[in-house]
């Protein structure tokens, strides 16, 4: 009976010990959270600054994705669809950029000074999209009216300064790549239809058993484009 209860409070004792040390170990995070918290506070944008640096404290641990897309410059105010030639090429009868808007390429350009981890986003015409990794970056040079990075890229500011215009040949897509119209594609290549994709999505169409008017609307939906070598005729 001793025995038991000379053990029971060996067990007693034990968790006592424990439940201290919890409360110290929870007592010594308050105090480091609230010293840490004394040397840090947020900017305007929201970043976690330096109190006494005002520099940038990094805690990213994703990137931050910046969408870019290609914009037409109408004429008279009438819009000018890409429209596909009897080669089968698709062409925009109209001068066109890659362009992001002020503010995203304004907040880009800031995080790339920061040394964050950032990437371009372009969505296409079939809902895929394509990311280009921009920072970090070791011999950009950043300024508001211009932006210059390893990999080629660069973009400025519009002088009416409403967007940012993008170019670089990283930015345009290989053979087999998706496109819209052939400006997205090298030099060498057209953008035309994907006829094996298209043919793919089709018979996928024919397996749902749809009928006649859900089937075409199905049929109309598999539009698909890549990047070609032209066809020569011989």
């Amino acid at each position: 009976m001793q025995k038991d209860l000379f053990r029971f409070k060996k067990v007693v004792v034990g968790l006592l010990a424990f439940v201290v040390l919890l409360t110290l170990s929870n007592l010594g995070t308050s105090f480091a959270a609230a010293y840490l918290a004394k040397d840090m506070t947020t900017n305007d944008n929201n970043d976690l600054v330096d109190t006494r640096t005002n520099e940038a404290i990094s805690t990213q641990s994703t990137s931050d994705v910046f969408d870019y897309s290609r914009a037409y410059e109408y004429k008279d105010g009438t819009r000018r669809l890409c429209t596909k030639k009897e080669n089968g090429v698709y062409t925009c009868n109209t001068d066109s950029y890659l362009e992001m808007p002020l503010n995203k390429g304004l907040n880009m350009i800031r995080k790339c000074k920061n040394g964050k981890t950032v990437e371009l986003k372009r969505t296409w015409h079939d809902g895929s999209e394509t990311l280009i990794k921009l920072c970090p970056t070791l011999k950009g040079t950043f300024s508001q009216r211009e932006a210059k990075f390893d990999n080629g890229i660069t973009i400025t500011r519009s002088d009416d300064g409403k967007f940012y215009e993008l170019n670089g040949d990283e930015l345009t897509q290989g053979e087999d790549d998706v496109c819209d119209d052939r400006a997205d594609c090298d030099s060498e290549l057209v953008c035309m239809d994907n006829e094996q994709a298209i043919e793919s999505c089709k018979r996928h169409c024919d397996r749902l058993r749809f009928g006649p008017s859900r089937l075409q609307g199905c049929y109309d939906n598999c539009q698909f484009r890549s990047c070609q070598a032209p066809i020569t005729e011989e």
